[in-house]
């Protein structure tokens, strides 16, 4: 018993140190994420990306505002909602991106993140 959380300890250090993709291990609040794009090229990137900003879809939130904002800026029934027909076939925020049409909601692909406006 007494050698089972040492052990588990260290599992779970060495598992935060593992690489993502081609990157080196993810720092702080980022996380690795594996993103498939069919536009502008087929393509498949493994990378670490910042938390984003605002709650994704179906996250929960307040409807009728407080608390972090959807991303979509639609909550409804307490969870936000997808407002961009391409859903989910782009990236909300601060996800990876290859050019702008990645990206929901008009947002600009910048230095490979969706970034909001």
């Amino acid at each position: 018993m007494h050698l089972i959380k040492p052990l588990a300890g260290l599992a779970l250090a060495t598992m935060a140190q593992a690489k993502c993709g081609d990157a080196d291990a993810c720092v702080g609040t980022e996380f690795c994420t594996t993103a498939t794009f069919t536009s502008p090229s087929s393509t498949t990137i493994t990378t670490c990306v910042p938390t984003a900003t605002c709650l994704g879809v179906y996250a929960d939130c307040v409807s009728g505002g407080g608390g972090q904002g959807c991303c979509s800026t639609y909550c409804a029934a307490t969870k936000c909602r997808p407002t961009d027909p391409e859903w989910p076939g782009c990236r909300e925020d601060n996800g990876p991106c290859l050019a702008d049409e990645n990206c929901c909601y008009d947002n600009k692909c910048i230095e490979g993140l969706c970034t909001r406006e």
